[in-house]
């Protein structure tokens, strides 16, 4: 891998194992490695974490959240795609977000600040989960992620979501802006950290 090769970690905020936005996901990586960044892909679901406590945070983080912030660490950016669910983002998505962001023992990386991210969503309603997308650009934000301003919302996403490609190609023209902007925006922000 050159060490120009931007690296981009992916992951849906649905647990669902056919969900839209899993498979919005495919097309962005899809694009994203056609576009020359690496990606490695994650799924949230599997890792079974328990449900954020600080009881649980002061007898020392799990084992599983300190590997998942080398992983998150070993990444320039992520793509991020989330479904909405009562206009907010997922609790799978805030629970994982919530232990990547607790303080970690000496040395364990900071997983989340200084990194860059897109974000998505596709729905089986006209909205596509727009209305979500707002406070998970604010989230990531807080937390020192650098939100590519482009995103994108896929509604009637049954209907336009094939098999790890958007059958619009308007859509489909739309995410890999997305997924450009973020490589840029990732390769230029790393050069300052």
């Amino acid at each position: 891998m050159p060490a120009s090769t931007v690296r981009l970690l992916a992951f849906a905020g649905s647990g669902r194992k056919d969900s839209l936005n899993r498979r919005l996901l495919a097309a962005a990586v899809a694009i994203a490695q056609a576009q020359g960044a690496e990606v490695t892909v994650l799924d949230l679901q599997a890792d079974t974490l328990p449900l954020y406590d600080g009881d649980l945070e002061d007898a020392g983080l799990p084992a599983r959240v300190i590997e998942l912030k080398h992983l998150f660490a070993a990444h320039d950016g992520f793509l991020v795609a989330s479904p909405e669910y009562n206009s907010f983002f997922t609790p799978l998505l805030k629970n994982t977000i919530d232990w990547l962001s607790r303080p970690a023992p000496a040395g364990v990386p900071e997983a989340l600040s200084g990194r860059t991210a897109a974000i998505f969503g596709a729905s089986p309603g006209a909205l596509g989960g727009i209305r979500g997308l707002p406070y998970l650009r604010l989230l990531l934000s807080r937390l020192g992620v650098l939100v590519s301003p482009n995103e994108l919302a896929v509604g009637n996403a049954s209907q336009v979501i094939g098999n790890g490609k958007l059958d619009d190609p308007k859509l489909q023209q739309a995410l890999a802006g997305v997924i450009g902007d973020l490589i840029r925006l990732t390769a230029a922000h790393r050069a300052t950290r």
